[in-house]
């Protein structure tokens, strides 16, 4: 019996560690009330960190939630590769908030799909 509690202690232990590194990427995200400017700037972690802020912040606001995880980064890549787009080739939107470039690339993400 001891065995059997000891293997299922380590089983929730390395569950809790693998769900860890699947979240870990959301964290840290300091972008959202930055300039363009400040993103040009940032790491990739942070700018895909911001991003799963903003689409998950987005779905709530559209009564939706993410069902896996994976989905929300696949959707936090995309935000972050149209706001890397929008903004890329000068210093005309370096003034603009990071949120509205967000807004208006969930927009047309919503319209393409």
């Amino acid at each position: 019996m001891k065995k059997i509690l000891f293997l299922i202690i380590i089983f929730l232990i390395s569950c809790d560690g693998n769900n860890q590194k699947e979240i870990e990427w959301t964290k840290n995200g300091t972008l959202h009330q930055s300039k363009i400017s400040d993103w040009k700037n940032a790491t990739e972690e942070n700018k895909l960190a911001t991003c799963a802020d903003f689409v998950a912040n987005l779905k709530k606001v559209e009564h939706q939630e993410y069902k896996t995880m994976s989905e929300m980064k696949s959707d936090a890549i995309n935000m972050k590769t149209c706001i890397e787009e929008a903004v890329n080739g000068g210093d005309y939107a370096d003034d603009i908030n990071v949120s509205e470039v967000a807004v208006l690339c969930h927009m047309m993400i919503k319209t393409t799909n």
